[in-house]
């Protein structure tokens, strides 16, 4: 690939990162009975080590591109490796569960600075001919730490405590700070983005406050406190939210979330997440504390829907790309739904492979969704606020996880209140359990129902005839528009103006272009609706383009660098039509006045307006069908 001993000395660096960080927070799942009876607490608390973590994750994520922004790569990058080990040595040596949590929470902090890192750097050392290697290569990174973790982690307990987990961890990564020093270079060219310390206050505390109240609600001797708890954290974050929207440069810009697919996948996914890590947590209890098998055998129970899963995220992926999303998305919630269904009937004397079944075919239903979720909303962003849109994506994933977590192993603290009269300690835990499976079976429930009906593949819409050149207008010739009677648009527009879905390529928009000699198209989304507006204009100005840019799940991060016409075309091509096309798009309505579609077209310089009733287009009014229909009056009239 062309790539220096340093580079490659650098990537080996990068992905051992990775690896430690993203195998760190699959790694604590069959270790959690373990924790939970040497430092003696219930499930309500040990979920913190699950859900707290990802609360960190999702406060410090939005800070990344001011942290690039003030530091040098290879300082953030050391800096969080050296953060992580000390953390895990913390964890290590701790002597009670609060220290525990804190060693926890230390590594999400540095999960946050170094995976955005990780992504970065591979994308800046890799040339852009090879940077889908590169990428390739973080993938399989991040799909194989989470299928070894629970096996790895099930041996290592059973053989030499859960401690041990976290002692591996802090030697590979002290080692690693060694390694990294010598290994990277630094990267400069980074935006400074300004740190607004009361947005992230107000985030940080608004979410611990909701979070903790959720966790604490059936097992609160006082009910009024978790509810207090609960409101003053939607009033704070409701506070956050509206500083956001009226920040020139927001923390998070969570205006993206006007965008209804946009905002259909925000909430399908963090929900997905939710159940999926919550499920993560509350099984391995369920199979060691009732079924009474092993921390090895829990590892390997939930192996292979971690190894499948991660490669059906993969195919679904390119299925989307060839079919859409709704069939994929159907076929998959179904089968959640199903197995969802299935997990509520576990009991004191379930079948290990059977367990193990369902939930590998949970794990491939819920993959089959998030890969086609992921990509259906991202593509219904503009382009210029993709970056915006990712940011708020993986905060949302976080938020999800921490609370989706919080609330479903909350219900195993109404165990005393549902198992029956005398029942013994496997049977209070089995209760408790089973409960939890059926908030996690309602919230699968209701994101099937969800998908079925907000889910849906944009229709390509494209020539509804002629040409603009070749079409007429809708002047009646017969009664000649203006005599008795003010013009209107409808009179001078043409009706059969060709439309493209905002799903197309540019590759599409291109023929279009050519087929009908026109030189702009009205894009329209799957009910019609205008939501943007291609020109040949568009395409040569990104052919002339010398920088580039690139979008991860964590933030955006842009450099400069150039390439050939013939990698710029080849790159174009397949584009998402909405990546390049305008979306502040000049429109009029069908019943205004002609004058008034002759002003905007003379003020705003432009050829050719869309013509739309209630959103809808329903034609297009150009120059060249105002000088037509000029032309029939005028002969008319002669």
């Amino acid at each position: 690939m062309g790539l220096t001993r340093q580079q490659k000395m650098m990537i080996v660096v990068l992905m051992i990162g990775a690896l430690l960080v993203v195998l760190n927070q699959t790694l604590l799942s069959p270790a959690l009975p373990a924790i939970m009876a040497d430092l003696n607490v219930n499930a309500t608390t040990v979920q913190w080590l699950t859900s707290g973590y990802a609360l960190v994750e999702a406060v410090v994520i939005p800070l990344n591109a001011y942290l690039l922004g003030r530091f040098s790569t290879r300082k953030l990058f050391v800096g969080g490796i050296a953060l992580f080990a000390l953390a895990s040595a913390v964890a290590a040596l701790a002597p009670n569960f609060p220290l525990l949590l804190l060693g926890r929470m230390l590594q999400a902090s540095a999960t946050g600075v170094v995976m955005p890192m990780v992504f970065t750097l591979v994308l800046l050392i890799f040339p852009r001919e090879h940077r889908g290697a590169g990428m390739g290569i973080v993938s399989l990174i991040i799909s194989f730490a989470p299928a070894v973790g629970p096996s790895l982690s099930g041996v290592l307990v059973d053989s030499v405590g859960w401690r041990f987990l976290f002692v591996i961890v802090a030697v590979l990564s002290a080692g690693l700070v060694l390694f990294a020093y010598k290994a990277l270079e630094n990267f400069e060219g980074f935006e400074e983005v300004p740190f607004d310390l009361p947005s992230v206050a107000l985030m940080a505390f608004g979410m611990v406050s909701l979070l903790y109240g959720i966790s604490v609600s059936t097992s609160s001797a006082n009910i009024a406190i978790p509810v207090v708890l609960i409101v003053i954290g939607v009033v704070v974050l409701a506070a956050f939210t509206y500083r956001q929207l009226h920040m020139e440069t927001p923390v998070l810009r969570v205006q993206t979330l006007v965008t209804r697919n946009f905002r259909t996948t925000v909430l399908i996914v963090a929900f997905l997440e939710a159940a999926l890590v919550g499920s993560g947590v509350v099984l391995p209890i369920y199979i060691q504390n009732v079924l009474g098998h092993s921390a090895t055998v829990t590892g390997l129970s939930m192996l292979p829907g971690a190894v499948l899963g991660a490669g059906c995220s993969l195919l679904a992926g390119r299925l989307f790309d060839r079919y859409g999303v709704r069939g994929l998305v159907l076929g998959g919630s179904s089968t959640m739904a199903l197995m969802s269904v299935a997990v509520v009937f576990f009991g004191v004397d379930t079948n290990i492979i059977w367990v193990a079944v369902v939930y590998t075919v949970l794990s491939i239903g819920i993959q089959f969704l998030i890969t086609p979720m992921d990509t259906w909303g991202m593509n219904s962003l503009d382009n210029s606020v993709l970056q915006h849109g990712n940011a708020v994506y993986s905060t949302f994933m976080q938020v999800g996880v921490a609370f989706g977590t919080a609330f479903i192993v909350s219900l195993t603290g109404l165990a005393p209140h549902f198992a029956p009269a005398g029942a013994s300690a496997v049977e209070v835990t089995n209760t408790g359990t089973h409960l939890a499976f059926v908030g996690m079976c309602v919230i699968l429930l209701g994101v099937t129902a969800t998908i079925f009906i907000f889910v849906r593949d944009r229709k390509t819409a494209g020539a509804a005839g002629a040409s603009e050149g070749k079409a007429g207008t809708s002047v009646d010739l017969a009664g000649v528009p203006g005599v008795d009677r003010p013009w209107y648009v409808a009179d001078v527009m043409n009706p059969q103006a060709p439309v493209l879905g905002s799903d197309a390529s540019v590759r599409d928009a291109i023929a279009l272009l050519r087929e009908t000699e026109t030189s702009g198209l009205p894009i329209v989304d799957a009910a019609g609706k205008l939501c943007g507006f291609i020109s040949d204009g568009d395409i040569l100005k990104y052919l002339s383009k010398t920088d580039g840019a690139y979008i991860d799940s964590f933030n955006y991060f842009r450099f400069v660098e150039s390439e050939d016409f013939l990698e710029r075309l080849g790159d174009l091509l397949d584009l998402d039509v909405m990546r390049i096309a305008t979306t502040r798009v000049e429109s009029i309505e069908i019943s205004a006045e002609a004058e008034d579609a002759f002003k905007l077209l003379s003020e705003k310089r432009i050829k050719k307006l869309p013509v739309t009733s209630d959103g809808r287009v329903v034609g297009s009014l150009s120059r060249r069908n105002i000088i037509a229909a000029l032309d029939v009056i005028e002969r008319y009239v002669r």
